[in-house]
C-alpha cells in the first residue's frame, strides 16, 4: 500500500512544480520499504542508496533563501513556545507521575525507561502538532504514556520469555494460544502466569534484563493494565479503540517477529536479508509510533486527519532511532530476532558477522561504552551503513526539530562516549589522548590494514566519527574559526555529508603535522607482527597527506 500510494503521488505530481520531491519520496519508498523478494545485489542496492541521499543532500543545499528562513522562523517559534511552555509540562508531568504505580518509579531501571517515555510528549505536543492542543493543563495524555510504558514492558516480557521458552517458536506458541485479535479489550487480557507454568517455564527463576524474575516483571504489568483499564472506563469510545489498537498492533509485530524466525534459515532472523524484514520494521517502528501519535491527538483534542503528514514523519523518528538501538543490542539480539547491524552484517560483511557472533556470542548485555568503539573498528562496514540508512530517513523525512532529535539521540547511543545512554563497562583503557592519532589508528584499523590504495571520503569521515567518540576539543581547535563547521559538528554531525567530514578530517590532520608524524611513527612501533613495513609506512603517511 505504501509503495503505491507515494507511486501514485509521484505520478498525479508529474506535470506540478515540487514533483520532483514526490519522485525522490517514491524511490526513497522503494529502498526503506523493499518487495521481500527483490533480487537486487547487495552492491546495487548501495549504489541507489548512495545516487538518492545524494539527492536529497542537493534537493536541502538547493533550498531558496525564502524557504530557510521561512523554516527557521517555525522553528525559533516552536522553541520559544516550548521554553514558554515548560512550568506547565513540568506541573502535568508531576501529576502525571501519580497515576503511575510506585513499584515502577521505585525500581531504577523501571523508572529511567518510563522517564524516558515521559519527556517525549512534551516534544511531540509542542514540536510536531506545534502547541495546537494549547496550555498543557490536562493529564489526560497520562493514558498515551503509561500504554507507552505498558507496550515497552510488555515488548520486554515477551523477548525473556522467548529466551525462557527457548526461542521465539516456543514462545510464539504460548502467546498464540491465549491471544485475541479483539480490539473491543485490551490484548493478552486473559494471559496469567499459569499459562508460563503449564509449559513449563518458572517465572521466579528467569531474571529479565531489567533484574527483575520474570513473574514480578508480569506483576508490574498487570498494574499498569489496571491502570490503563482504569483511565479508559470514563473515556470515550475513540480513545479507547485507538489505546487498544495501539496495544493490539505492539502485540502483533512481537508474532510478526516469530513468522520471521520460523521462515528464516536455521530459524534465525538476525540472518535474514534487510529485504525480507522490510515489512516487519516499518510495523514495528513506523506504524508503532504512528498509532502512538494518534492516540495522543485524540487525548489532545485534535483530529489526527488533520495532523497525517506530521504523524507519517514522526512515525520515521522511531524507525530512525531503531537503527542504533539496534547497534547497542547486538549481544541481545544475537540468533534471536531481527536486526540492523546483524543483518547487513550476515549478508553484505560476513567476516564482520563472524567477528561480532565471536565476541558477543556469550553476552546478554547491551554494548557498553568501551564497546562501541572495539565494534566501530572491527564491523565498521557495517556501522557505516547503518548510519547510511538512518541518514536516508533523516534527509528524507526530517525537518529541523527532528534533526536535533535525531542527531543528539545518535550521540547519546554511538558517537560520544560522554554522558552516553550505554552501560559504563569495564574501565576505558589505552585510549590516545590526541585527536590525530585516534584518527590514523581508526583510519588504519577501518581500511582493514590497506596501506595503499586511495583513502575515500567516506573512510575518513567515519574515521573522523570514531576519533570524536572520545573527544571533539582537538577537531573544534582545528575547525575554528569556521564557526559554522564547528556548530554543525556539535549539534548535527550525522546530517554533515561525508565530504564535509573529510574536510574536517584533513583539516585535522593539516592542524597538527607533528600529531601526524607521532601517529604514524607509534602505528609502526605497536606492529607487534611486523606487517608494517617502511614502505608500507611510507605509502600510508602520502595517502594522508593533505
Amino acid at each position: 500500500k505504501l509503495r503505491r500510494w507515494e507511486a501514485q503521488l509521484a505520478v498525479a505530481l508529474a506535470a506540478e512544480p515540487g514533483s520532483e520531491q514526490a519522485l525522490m519520496r517514491y524511490e526513497t519508498t522503494l529502498l526503506l520499504h523493499p518487495e521481500p523478494d527483490t533480487s537486487q545485489t547487495p552492491a546495487a542496492i548501495s549504489a541507489r542508496r548512495a545516487a538518492v541521499t545524494a539527492t536529497w543532500e542537493r534537493a536541502r543545499e538547493s533550498r531558496s533563501a525564502k524557504a530557510v528562513l521561512a523554516e527557521k522562523f517555525l522553528q525559533n517559534r516552536d522553541f520559544f513556545r516550548h521554553g514558554a511552555m515548560l512550568p506547565f509540562y513540568w506541573a502535568r508531568r508531576r501529576r502525571i507521575r501519580k497515576l503511575v504505580p510506585r513499584s515502577i518509579l521505585e525500581h531504577d531501571a523501571l523508572r529511567e525507561t518510563y522517564f524516558a517515555i515521559e519527556q517525549v510528549g512534551p516534544l511531540v505536543d509542542n514540536f510536531a502538532f506545534h502547541g495546537a492542543a494549547g496550555v498543557p493543563l490536562s493529564t489526560s495524555v497520562g493514558l498515551a504514556d503509561i500504554a507507552f510504558l505498558y507496550m515497552q514492558l510488555a515488548d520486554e516480557l515477551l523477548d525473556e520469555l522467548a529466551v525462557a521458552a527457548g526461542g521465539h517458536d516456543a514462545a510464539g506458541k504460548i502467546v498464540s494460544a491465549v491471544y485475541r485479535d479483539d480490539t473491543a479489550k485490551r490484548p493478552l487480557s486473559d494471559f496469567t502466569l499459569l499459562d508460563l507454568r503449564r509449559q513449563g517455564i518458572d517465572p521466579d527463576t528467569h531474571i529479565t534484563k531489567f533484574r527483575l524474575p520474570l513473574s514480578t516483571l508480569f506483576e508490574r504489568l498487570d498494574e499498569l493494565a489496571t491502570v490503563i483499564d482504569t483511565l479508559l472506563a470514563n473515556a470515550d469510545q475513540e480513545v479507547v479503540h485507538a489505546t487498544h489498537l495501539f496495544l493490539h498492533h505492539c502485540f502483533q509485530t512481537y508474532l510478526d517477529e516469530v513468522e520471521l524466525c520460523e521462515a528464516a534459515p536455521d530459524r534465525r532472523a538476525d540472518r535474514l536479508p534487510l529485504r525480507s524484514a522490510a515489512w516487519h520494521f516499518y510495523r514495528k517502528n513506523n506504524m508503532v509510533m504512528m498509532l502512538w501519535l494518534d492516540l495522543r491527538a485524540r487525548l489532545l483534542g485534535l483530529v489526527p486527519s488533520e495532523h497525517a503528514d506530521v504523524i507519517r514523519r514522526w512515525g520515521y523518528l522511531l524507525a530512525a532511532f531503531q537503527i542504533f538501538d539496534d547497534l547497542k543490542d547486538i549481544a541481545l539480539d544475537l540468533g534471536k530476532q531481527p536486526s540492523y547491524p546483524l543483518q547487513i552484517a550476515a549478508n553484505d560483511f560476513p567476516s564482520e558477522f563472524v567477528w561480532l557472533e565471536r565476541r558477543f556470542g556469550m553476552q546478554r548485555t547491551p554494548v557498553t561504552r568501551g564497546e562501541v568503539l572495539e565494534v566501530n573498528l572491527q564491523a565498521s562496514r557495517t556501522v557505516r551503513q547503518c548510519m547510511q540508512w538512518s541518514r536516508l530517513i533523516a534527509l528524507a523525512n526530517f525537518d529541523n526539530a527532528l534533526l536535533y532529535a535525531w542527531d543528539q539521540r545518535w550521540r547519546k547511543s554511538w558517537t560520544q562516549r560522554r554522558r552516553s545512554f550505554n552501560p559504563v563497562g569495564a574501565a576505558a583503557a589505552g585510549i590516545r589522548a590526541h585527536a590525530v592519532d585516534r584518527l590514523v589508528r581508526a583510519l588504519f584499523a577501518t581500511r582493514e590494514h590497506d596501506m595503499r590504495s586511495a583513502v575515500d571520503d567516506e573512510q575518513l569521515a567515519f574515521a573522523l566519527d570514531a576519533t570524536a567518540y572520545d573527544g571533539s576539543w582537538q577537531i573544534y581547535l582545528a575547525l575554528f574559526p569556521n564557526i559554522r563547521a564547528m556548530y554543525r559538528f556539535a549539534t548535527l554531525r550525522m546530517w554533515m555529508t561525508a565530504e564535509e567530514k573529510a574536510r574536517a578530517a584533513r583539516r585535522l590532520l593539516r592542524r597538527y603535522p607533528r600529531a601526524r608524524a607521532n601517529a604514524l611513527v607509534g602505528l609502526a612501533d605497536a606492529d607487534v607482527d611486523h606487517q608494517i613495513t617502511r614502505d608500507g609506512l611510507e605509502a600510508f603517511s602520502e595517502l594522508i597527506e593533505v
